[in-house]
């Protein structure tokens, strides 16, 4: 999966062609990668950004 921030404040513009949930979830993939930078990469520390990120994919999933 490709995520829009790509670190240092740099930003990739989002493809057109991108599944629905990477374009209507990039906030919250971008508060997880945000995240374990800060946290030295501790996935456990980032738990809650990471359950929003699956939430909102599942809810963009049974939208399409």
């Amino acid at each position: 999966m490709v995520f829009v921030y790509t670190g240092k404040g740099r930003r990739q513009a989002q493809k057109d062609d991108a599944l629905p949930e990477q374009k209507k979830c990039a906030k919250q993939a971008c508060a997880i990668q945000w995240c374990l930078a800060k946290r030295d990469h501790k996935e456990h520390l980032c738990q809650n950004y990471i359950d929003e990120w699956k939430d909102c994919c599942e809810k963009a999933r049974a939208a399409a």
